[in-house]
């Protein structure tokens, strides 16, 4: 297990390269489109996106994996299928709130029920679970996609492009998705 510092550092930079994956993904899925449309010559571009695109994904599941058991212990199992630490940092948060409202004079939000914020941080922790398996297809189905563009020539088999097409987005898309629920989990509580 890393240290909560260690940890942090490293969420840093596996959000930062998450987002190359993110990026290097949309744009191999729009190259490729524009490939497919007749736009000659970026296959090699595309190659080298698809390239970038899986050992960004591969770097960042890296990461993530490294950081996964100072996740589980420091955010999951002390907070997200904690109750009562769950309870305690909302009394916290609304004592604040109410600081706030008295020094500029105006009236605090009511308070979320503390059972709405147990359910909703089980469900953060069922959705990052969730996010992991399908980061995991999605770097499959990435290698596949790269397998097919290396022999793939376009005047050949002209057949096989939208098959290439829909390898790349479904990769894109996964990553997509292992980003947005790991920034709203993160948003949530991080390590």
């Amino acid at each position: 297990m890393l240290s909560e510092s260690a940890a942090r550092a490293l969420l840093v930079l596996h959000t930062g390269v998450g987002l190359a994956a993110v990026a290097t993904g949309t744009h191999l899925v729009i190259w490729l489109r524009r490939y497919l449309h007749g736009a000659d010559g970026r296959r090699r571009a595309m190659i080298k996106f698809a390239w970038l695109f899986l050992g960004f994904q591969l770097a960042a599941f890296a990461m993530g994996n490294a950081m996964y058991p100072t996740y589980k212990v420091e955010v999951r199992a002390a907070y997200l299928e904690n109750a009562p630490a769950i309870a305690d940092a909302e009394a916290a948060h609304q004592r604040e709130l109410d600081k706030v409202a008295r020094r500029e004079h105006a009236t605090a939000d009511e308070p979320t029920a503390t059972s709405e914020l147990v359910h909703r941080a089980a469900q953060a922790a069922r959705w990052f679970d969730v996010k992991e398996h399908w980061i995991a297809l999605g770097i499959l189905v990435s290698a596949a996609m790269l397998i097919v563009l290396l022999r793939w020539k376009r005047e050949d088999t002209p057949a096989i492009g939208p098959f290439v097409l829909a390898l790349a987005t479904i990769a894109c898309a996964t990553t997509w998705l292992g980003a947005i629920i790991g920034v709203l989990t993160a948003a949530w509580r991080a390590v």
